[in-house]
């Protein structure tokens, strides 16, 4: 048996000196940020495509502004924009290694990229070995007129709203297909549960208009909160601190971000400052994501009630069978799209809730749990657009009232008193139930309109 040999090039920095795998984009600090933070099953960077893109983005934006204000050399500025474009076509995945989650403010991120984009460029453009850093350097020329602060920041902005769109997609097909159905069985009555107990008669076309209404007012809810990711603090640098960019390059930024982003919408925020010390524009997000979720994980354990049976539940719906839902009990099918989405919601919840405690522990001038907010945030969107979308797929497209039970459910005690109350009172239906000891035919030869 023969194992692969590994070779190594040997790279040093403030710490000291480390090996790093000798053809690896990354470098130094990359290397330790893997040899301290170990994944162990979790999740890495190169999970987050999102992310990375956003980051290579922020880079890139950064680079053009500094080779137009003249304090980057026109050689080095075309050999990181072409790199840039290289990678954002054809991400290598397996050269952003370390733990989505780690210390130091989302430090290991931001060297992880600065890294991978001047090895690149040092040897496709300058013929130079891998870690020399010569004669583009990760600190000096990448993150030049940038911070891991500023640059992180801006780049979970261009990710979330990024990973929007696909949500957002997912969210206009359940509400139209609620619509569709709703139309389908306009016609088809059930019996409402108060309390769950029976009430009312009501239409399918009622109730799914309900639930339309509550996915419809939380997408407009969430895209007011997305828009607030269009204020970013990209030349803020560390701490807000403007000054600790160039003048020019802080002036010409934002046009800068609007052109690559094919956009007219971003701006930098009102105060910097604050940008640098708390996120809760991207916490409101979490909370409004939190709140759907609720809402639909109530829809799927409706779905779950109003399906029960076959035969000693509420059996109002049929919802599709899509795997064999016991191996002991021949027969037997269990509503598992719906508790699917509930699984999505529940996780989403938990994350939602990591999410929130970060503004709590954002001490002084920069909150540095950002790491857990986006990777948490995107795993959320991720998780409620899936789960949406086995639901409207698997379930909801394929839904059918059971018409003879809700029939007879219909035309039961309560409904029968109702329709009574409404033509002679609330008195003398009373009264008259009282005198029925619960004998349903007594009570239908007081109405008017018989049923």
């Amino acid at each position: 048996m023969t194992s692969l040999t590994i070779e190594y090039r040997v790279e040093n920095d403030l710490i000291g000196s480390l090996k790093v795998p000798a053809n690896a984009l990354y470098g130094i600090q990359t290397q330790r940020a893997i040899e301290l933070y170990p994944v162990n099953g979790e999740k890495r960077l190169s999970d987050y495509p999102q992310l990375i893109k956003g980051m290579l983005r922020v880079k890139k934006i950064a680079a053009q502004v500094n080779l137009n204000i003249g304090e980057l050399e026109p050689l080095l500025a075309q050999g990181i924009l072409k790199v840039i474009n290289e990678l954002l076509l054809g991400l290598p995945l397996d050269q952003f290694p370390i733990h989505a989650c780690h210390g130091g403010g989302g430090i290991s991120t931001n060297m992880n990229i600065n890294e991978v984009i001047a090895n690149k460029v040092n040897r496709d453009f300058f013929s130079s070995a891998l870690g020399h850093y010569t004669p583009l350097h990760p600190n000096d020329h990448i993150n030049l007129n940038n911070s891991t602060s500023d640059a992180q920041t801006t780049a979970c902005h261009f990710a979330v709203i990024e990973q929007w769109q696909t949500l957002e997609a997912s969210i206009d097909a359940l509400t139209n297909e609620f619509k569709t159905q709703g139309k389908k069985w306009q016609y088809e009555q059930k019996i409402a549960r108060t309390c769950l107990q029976d009430a009312v008669e009501m239409s399918f076309s009622d109730l799914f208009s309900g639930y339309q209404s509550l996915i419809e007012r939380n997408k407009n809810r969430l895209e007011q909160d997305i828009s607030e990711l269009y204020q970013i603090n990209l030349g803020g640098n560390i701490i807000g601190r403007k000054g600790d960019c160039s003048d020019a390059f802080f002036e010409q930024i934002i046009d800068q971000v609007n052109d690559e982003m094919c956009s007219q919408l971003f701006r930098h925020n009102d105060n910097l400052f604050d940008a640098s010390q708390n996120h809760d524009d991207l916490i409101s997000i979490a909370n409004r994501l939190d709140l759907f979720a609720r809402g639909l994980m109530k829809i799927a354990k409706d779905f779950r009630l109003m399906s029960s049976g076959p035969e000693t539940g509420f059996g109002e719906l049929s919802i599709p069978a899509v795997q064999p839902g016991s191996s002991a009990m021949p027969g037997k099918v269990n509503p598992t799209i719906p508790e699917y989405l509930v699984q999505c919601c529940m996780q989403v919840c938990g994350r939602c809730y990591s999410i929130q405690m970060t503004q709590d522990h954002g001490e002084l001038d920069l909150n540095v749990w950002q790491s857990i907010v986006i990777h948490n945030l995107l795993d959320v969107m991720t998780c409620l657009e899936n789960g949406i979308k086995a639901f409207t797929q698997h379930c909801l497209a394929n839904v059918r009232p059971n018409s003879e039970r809700n029939e007879y459910n219909i035309n039961t005690l309560i409904p029968t008193l109702i329709r009574l109350k409404k033509e002679k009172g609330y008195t003398y239906a009373s009264d008259i139930f009282k005198q029925s000891q619960g004998d349903i035919a007594f009570i239908r030869k007081h109405l008017i309109i018989k049923t």
